[in-house]
């Protein structure tokens, strides 16, 4: 209360230049003594009894916000460059069940990327995979897929482990119609 007359009468001194300045009296409200002591006693805690039984508390309700975080974007390819660095070949070859399509890969011999290996994975899509192998100490995937009814392109996952980048994914589309290969890093 001290502070505030001090500043009411600094504004009074410097602010009104007027003759008919009224001067206000203030009160302070009159202070209580804070108890130290609780008159009620605490609650006892509810005890499980015939006539109750304890419940769990409700789960809290759910955000009104409406929005969700989503990312949309892929994570970062954990081999990138190994598409480009990478070869690759198709051919259509007869097989016992009809026409195959033999697609071969083979990773980079030298360059960042020359310890990249296949780890033996092979997961088509729009296809079967009837045989693959993985030669030359894991550079070179051959894969033979039977395409589906009715399927123009088909492809395969190919597992690879990329050094001290990790594990990723090499994955090899084809189009029947030329044995045309596109590779892509993942």
């Amino acid at each position: 209360m001290a502070h505030m007359h001090r500043m009411l009468a600094a504004t009074a001194a410097v602010g009104c230049s007027r003759a008919d300045v009224q001067s206000v009296t203030l009160t302070p409200l009159p202070t209580v003594p804070a108890s130290t002591t609780d008159t009620a006693p605490a609650p006892l805690p509810p005890v499980a009894s015939a006539t109750f039984s304890a419940q769990p508390p409700p789960a809290p309700p759910p955000d009104p916000s409406g929005y969700l975080v989503v990312d949309m974007l892929p994570a970062p390819a954990r081999c990138l460059g190994l598409a480009n660095a990478a070869s690759s070949s198709a051919r259509m070859i007869a097989g016992a069940s009809g026409s195959e399509l033999e697609i071969v890969v083979t990773l980079p011999s030298h360059g960042r990327l020359a310890g990249s290996k296949f780890n033996g994975n092979a997961s088509p899509w729009a296809g079967q995979v009837v045989r693959s192998t993985f030669t030359r100490g894991g550079t070179v995937a051959t894969v033979r897929m039977k395409a589906a009814t009715g399927v123009t392109t088909l492809g395969v996952s190919l597992g690879v482990t990329c050094g001290s980048a990790g594990t990723g994914s090499l994955v090899a589309t084809a189009t029947l119609a030329n044995a045309k290969v596109a590779l892509t890093d993942y």
